[in-house]
């Protein structure tokens, strides 16, 4: 009985001494510098600072992070893609994409297409981005500017939460109104092609009006074109008859 101790005791020993061997085979592998990696498949990978926090965040559908904003982390469906994160920890930007095709035989062969590459106001949504929409062919494609207000994010998602827990009456409406107000992010600027197939650059006022539009449409034609408020033309270069036909 004392021989067979003995020997399990050594197993044991033997055992652990092995699981450490491997352990720092497997650290010296991992972290030597110039490693060759022909290929890898991860669902999300992560690039983090020496003391943790996020940088950036590549991950599948399943594994994209919830937006984090103000240090707090809001529950959302993503699109696969690349988020970026701030010295702070809240996102400031990403890379998504995407695309489906319709189910119903008789959408035929219809389908959706997305991607967008941006970067976001500090404590906010996106200030900037290339982004590219698709739908069956009717396509616009193009950088956009956008106008964010100066509250936090944060701020009005909690607010949200909060209206949404109110009866309904006259004063959550009065809530929403406001709400919709304070968080109201007009297009400011957009260089592209537009739906019509124009490359066009547009400029609009702090109310999301389009203000000024420069563009050349599909037979060549170049135009520019002044606008007021409510979208009607003041003013086209060159000042023809059919120039000021267009809206």
């Amino acid at each position: 009985m004392a021989n067979i101790q003995k020997r399990v005791q050594f197993l044991e020993a033997y055992a652990v001494v092995s699981l450490l061997a491997l352990g720092v085979l497997a650290f010296f592998t991992f972290t030597q510098k110039g490693q060759k990696i022909d290929e890898l498949t991860v669902q999300r990978l992560n690039v983090a600072e020496k003391n943790g926090q996020l940088v950036a965040v590549i991950a599948n559908t399943d594994r994209m992070p919830d937006p984090t904003v103000g240090g707090k982390t809001f529950k959302a469906e993503r699109p696969p893609g690349m988020i970026f994160y701030n010295g702070i920890g809240d996102e400031c930007g990403g890379l998504v994409f995407g695309a489906a095709i319709g189910e119903n035989a008789r959408e035929g062969n219809k389908y959706g297409a997305y991607a967008g590459f941006t970067f976001d106001q500090y404590k906010q949504s996106q200030a900037i981005g290339l982004t590219y929409n698709d739908h069956s062919g009717i396509r616009e494609v193009g950088l956009k500017v956008w106008d964010r207000p100066e509250t936090s994010q944060a701020e009005y998602i909690e607010r949200g939460d909060v209206i949404g827990k109110m009866p309904e009456g006259p004063e959550k409406e009065a809530a929403r109104k406001s709400r919709r107000e304070s968080g109201f992010s007009p297009t400011r600027i957009f260089v592209g092609k537009n739906k019509e197939r124009e490359a066009k650059v547009t400029l609009y006022d702090a109310k999301g009006n389009a203000r000024i539009n420069m563009m050349v449409d599909t037979a060549g034609v170049p135009r520019l074109d002044f606008l007021d408020e409510s979208g009607k033309v003041t003013y086209s270069l060159p000042g023809n008859t059919k120039a000021n036909s267009h809206r």
